[in-house]
């Protein structure tokens, strides 16, 4: 069973299938969770093609950042994998998520901003002349959503990163002045 979701859509626990987990076919989404009484949402997990959901529960949802197609997969599909398949299919998301948390460890707004940076070129940058394009549709709430942090916070984190050189935006897009080997090395 398919969802399709077009961008900006979202979904909540009562309007998905039921299923075991999610497989992003196509696209971008987030993962997002928005407690209650809370002053803003945050994102949980940026996924896409081939990433691996569990579905949203209470207050999380699944947000399309740009159209997206997800597979369900059901108990039954799930428990004919083996263990090891089902880690396979894991193990990729669970040390995202081990990046995204370490990434709060940092106190200056600016290391948390350049962490998301480099974690979301790794998994979905492309190489280029100049560095590594992130065609991601970025905003500053998004990513200080993504880290923790106030939009107005996130601007002036990037204005310094700007003035080192580490990052540049070009329209909708950011380029990142790090070269493909470190990014790997990261």
């Amino acid at each position: 069973m398919f969802v399709e979701l077009s961008e900006g859509a979202w979904r909540s626990q009562e309007r998905l299938p039921q299923g075991a987990l999610l497989v992003v076919e196509e696209g971008l989404v987030l993962l997002t969770s928005a407690r209650q009484g809370a002053s803003r949402r945050v994102v949980i997990a940026v996924a896409g093609a081939d990433a691996v959901l569990l579905p949203p529960t209470g207050s999380e949802r699944i947000e399309a950042l740009t159209e997206a197609r997800l597979r369900v997969v059901s108990e039954e599909e799930l428990a004919e994998l083996s263990p090891g398949e089902v880690l396979g299919l894991l193990e990729h998301e669970l040390r995202d998520r081990q990046e995204s948390l370490a990434a709060f460890a940092s106190v200056r707004h600016a290391d948390r901003v350049r962490e998301k940076l480099l974690q979301l070129a790794r998994a979905h940058g492309r190489v280029g002349p100049g560095g590594i394009r992130l065609d991601l549709p970025l905003t500053h709430e998004l990513l200080g959503e993504m880290v923790g942090s106030a939009r107005e916070t996130v601007t002036w984190a990037l204005a310094e990163l700007q003035r080192e050189g580490f990052v540049r935006r070009e329209g909708r897009t950011y380029r990142l002045s790090v070269a493909p080997e470190l990014l790997a090395a990261a």
